[in-house]
């Protein structure tokens, strides 16, 4: 907490790895990591016979697909990578392939911060202001560039309804295992002047019972045909408390369109995934405390259901 660290990835073998360690998250933000990536390992073997260069290609495409597989963001960002290679790799040469990689990964940073962008302005509209009290919002997990790269939507809605003189009421959870809540979103907010109260996430059900919420703002990370949602660990049960709550808050789910997979039938087919056991332990104190064994999911699926909008960068906002 507190401290920014940075490290250096010089190949896709090196992103996957930091990915899978979980030094990155949230899938805008790991999309624009994976393309990257594989034009780092491009230009790295630039020089080699092309069936060996191919297939570290494939190696590569195949770790950064398998570091984080319950985002779709990431193995979407690969697919578009892998058809730029498959078609001119045939007839290009090492440093030509690269070349078009690095053009691609461009073209997928700048096509998710325009999503962002979109995101913020939806979003933002479907927030009304409460006539007689400041509007109210449980956040969910990150809402800025840690999770999304040039800017995150969350953060830059709230900032702009912070400026225009909005009346805001912020509460954010925490969450357990990683601390999303207290040691990432909580210091975006604070850098943005954007004063919140973090809530553990086993206190959500009296803060819904307690205080009158009027939205639960929650990042989608991989949206199935029919809906169902995957998001941060904890989203299904935030889902649910605000169903039974007695002023039953809106859940507002924020996902750019290239989530959205029509191939993925419902939530029973978005991968699972779990992580490693020592993130349950490692930040709560300066002594990482044994855990003699733990299972640590890395997200949840919201059922259709239990979702009030869907807020997207596709024409018409949601």
């Amino acid at each position: 907490p507190e401290a920014l660290e940075e490290v250096v990835a010089r190949r896709g073998s090196d992103v996957a790895y930091y990915l899978r360690l979980g030094v990155a998250r949230g899938g805008p933000l790991m999309a624009q990591l994976a393309a990257y990536g594989l034009w780092l390992t491009a230009s790295e073997r630039a020089e080699l016979p092309p069936e060996q260069r191919r297939a570290e290609l494939r190696r590569t495409e195949q770790a950064l697909i398998d570091s984080r597989p319950s985002a779709r963001l990431p193995a979407a960002a690969v697919e578009c990578m892998r058809a730029i290679s498959a078609s001119i790799e045939a007839s290009a040469t090492g440093k030509e392939v690269a070349a078009a990689l690095r053009v691609e990964a461009d073209t997928i940073a700048a096509e998710v911060t325009a999503s962002e962008a979109a995101l913020a302005v939806d979003l933002e509209a479907w927030l009304a202001q409460p006539q007689d009290r400041p509007l109210t919002l449980l956040l969910h997990g990150g809402q800025g560039s840690l999770v999304a790269g040039q800017l995150g939507a969350g953060l830059v809605a709230l900032s702009r309804m912070h400026a225009a003189g909005r009346d805001l009421r912020l509460f954010l959870t925490e969450g357990r295992p990683y601390m999303d809540g207290a040691r990432l979103a909580s210091w975006e907010l604070r850098q943005a002047g954007l004063d919140h109260k973090i809530v553990p996430d086993s206190a959500c059900a009296w803060l819904l019972q307690e205080t009158p919420i009027d939205a639960v703002v929650v990042r989608g990370e991989w949206v199935a045909a029919n809906g169902d949602t995957g998001a941060l660990l904890g989203a299904r049960a935030l889902a649910q408390l605000a169903a039974a709550a007695t002023h039953r808050p809106r859940v507002i789910v924020v996902a750019p369109a290239a989530a959205i997979d029509g191939a993925t039938r419902d939530g029973a087919a978005i991968p699972s995934e779990l992580r490693p056991a020592r993130e349950l332990a490692s930040y709560l104190a300066d002594t990482p405390v044994r855990a003699s064994d733990a299972l640590v999911p890395a997200a949840d699926v919201i059922p259709a259901g239990l979702i009030d909008s869907l807020v997207t960068d596709q024409d018409g906002g949601s």
